[in-house]
């Protein structure tokens, strides 16, 4: 053992896996070694005791075990136990399709008889019809790096997020006084998006309501997705990094009931 490992007063040992410092260390009687609660197990650890049994317990015939996957429990023994989840369910989130989403969201708006958030975005989207015709503006890829660029240098956010897990997007507040503020800010990418919607109220000072268990339907926020000139609803449930990439535009709109003709 170092003279770094030892300097914390001789307190705890080392694991001999992730060399972490555990107070509490567990001791490995198969291959000596002593390790953290993450890695007591002998197969967390992959002790040399437990390769040598399955080693001496291969079948002779010639067939060949399938070889542990790289992202598979290896992986996740690395990792705190929520750090992992996170991991994976950011990953089962990214490989369903966006669209049959979105629309299993929209149903569930339209039957709960939110459909005005989704006039509300029609209504903007005409207002601002006549000035994107004026002023039209570039796009492809060249622009949008240009674009995502400006934008990581402006945006606003929790300086504590880091580097690596920031998700920077554009966001409009659909029906207040400055709605064509194109507002420039970032989130965290592990969140899910009912925190992520929570933190751009506070952030850009708007009522919100969503927590409040006397609250409606009516009153409370929802947050939506440009895709392609159509906004489309975000399900509070999934992993920001699922469904939200640098430089999206989000819509922060207020449901409100239609009246009944």
């Amino acid at each position: 053992m170092t003279n770094v490992e030892t300097g914390m007063l001789d307190v705890g040992t080392h694991c001999t896996f992730c060399r972490q410092l555990d107070f509490l260390p567990f001791h490995c009687k198969q291959c000596g070694g002593d390790f953290c609660s993450s890695h007591r197990s002998r197969t967390s650890h992959r002790c040399a005791s437990e390769q040598q049994q399955n080693s001496e317990q291969e079948p002779q015939s010639g067939s060949v075990s399938p070889v542990r996957n790289a992202n598979g429990e290896y992986f996740a023994t690395l990792l705190p136990e929520k750090g992992h989840i996170r991991v994976k369910q950011a990953e089962q989130n990214a490989q369903r399709p966006h669209r049959a989403s979105d629309r299993s969201v929209k149903d569930r708006l339209e039957a709960s008889g939110n459909k005005s958030a989704l006039e509300k975005l029609k209504s903007f989207f005409g207002r601002r019809s006549n000035s994107r015709a004026a002023n039209p503006s570039k796009k492809g890829p060249a622009n949008r790096l240009i674009q995502l660029a400006k934008l990581k240098q402006s945006a606003k956010g929790d300086p504590k997020i880091p580097m690596a897990n920031r998700v920077y997007a554009f966001c409009f507040v659909i029906d207040a006084k400055d709605e064509n503020v194109r507002h420039e800010l970032f989130v965290n990418k592990i969140w899910p998006v009912g925190r992520a919607l929570d933190y751009i109220a506070n952030q850009l000072a708007v009522q919100n309501l969503n927590n409040s268990v006397q609250a409606s339907v009516n009153e409370k926020l929802f947050l939506y997705r440009d895709c392609d000139g159509v906004p489309a609803p975000l399900d509070t449930s999934c992993r920001v990094a699922a469904i939200i990439h640098d430089a999206d535009t989000l819509y922060l709109v207020r449901g409100e009931q239609l009246p009944t003709v």
